[in-house]
């Protein structure tokens, strides 16, 4: 004759079966979290993936007059602000360039030499004619110094340069980047291997010529304040500058031959030429 469950097997088996199942619902909600906050991360990856992609098309863009001249109107300027772990310390970069790359195919100036402003701003800052409402990559772009002065001739009093923090609103390009850094490689003869990175500087300040490559690197913030690494990874890229050899001292038109240096002026706070 077969007995039944004791009243003590029954709590026990209960007891068992109630571990379990908390124990599954706590393992679900670990991996369902984790998959969350790896999907957020990614998504984060590829707009900065993006926001890069831009950067390195505005770069590859970059404009330089080629009179045999060199001019500080359009030298690349390499503001150093730190190390690029926040927005605090992110560097600050601004070249002229034409194309519609970080600017958008619908701006007035996308088709005409323009100079543009690279930042990291971080939400709440006030710097600007509007508010930061999101901490991220932020571009500025004006019209070229030669269509300022030409349109602006009777405002001699207003400074139409990125000095003017109320003339040119910061845009978004992507948001979550909460930290940039930039190295150059001034020249070309410094180059002793691609990947030799320890030639890059920090420095590159006013300047009437561009960098033979520049460095970029990104830092990317965490998902909804969640630490998904206990140290993120940069993400970086090296870019070779096109007109690196048009912008040198003495550089020639095409079919023509060395002019100097007719067309210098000082650089801005009396700068060193690069």
């Amino acid at each position: 004759m077969r007995r039944g469950f004791t009243m003590v097997e029954l709590l026990l088996a209960t007891l068992l079966l109630g571990v379990l199942t908390a124990l599954s619902m706590l393992t679900f909600n670990a991996v369902s979290n984790g998959w969350q906050i790896s999907a957020d991360y990614m998504d984060k990856l590829e707009r900065t993936d993006f926001a890069l992609n831009q950067l390195v098309s505005g770069l590859r863009s970059m404009y330089y007059p080629h009179d045999g001249n060199q001019s500080y109107d359009y030298g690349f300027v390499l503001d150093d602000r730190g190390d690029g772990d926040d927005p605090d310390r992110s560097d600050v970069i601004e070249w002229s360039k034409i194309g519609s790359a970080l600017v958008g195919n619908k701006s007035a100036v996308a088709d005409t030499v323009h100079r543009v402003q690279v930042m990291v701003l971080e939400e709440g800052n006030r710097d600007y004619r509007e508010a930061i409402e999101v901490t991220g990559l932020y571009a500025r772009q004006c019209p070229d110094v030669a269509l300022r002065s030409a349109e602006n001739a009777s405002d001699q009093d207003i400074d139409y340069s990125f000095a003017n923090a109320e003339l040119y609103q910061p845009v978004l390009i992507a948001d979550g980047i909460v930290g940039f850094n930039c190295k150059v490689l001034k020249s070309g003869e410094q180059v002793e291997a691609e990947t030799d990175e320890d030639r890059f500087e920090d420095e590159f300040a006013a300047s009437n010529s561009v960098p033979y490559k520049v460095q970029l690197t990104f830092r990317v913030a965490d998902p909804e304040g969640k630490s998904y690494r206990t140290n993120t990874a940069p993400i970086m890229r090296i870019v070779r500058i096109p007109i690196y050899e048009q912008a040198q001292d003495g550089a020639a038109t095409p079919g023509g031959g060395k002019s100097g240096k007719g067309g210098e002026r000082p650089p801005p706070g009396g700068g060193a030429r690069r």
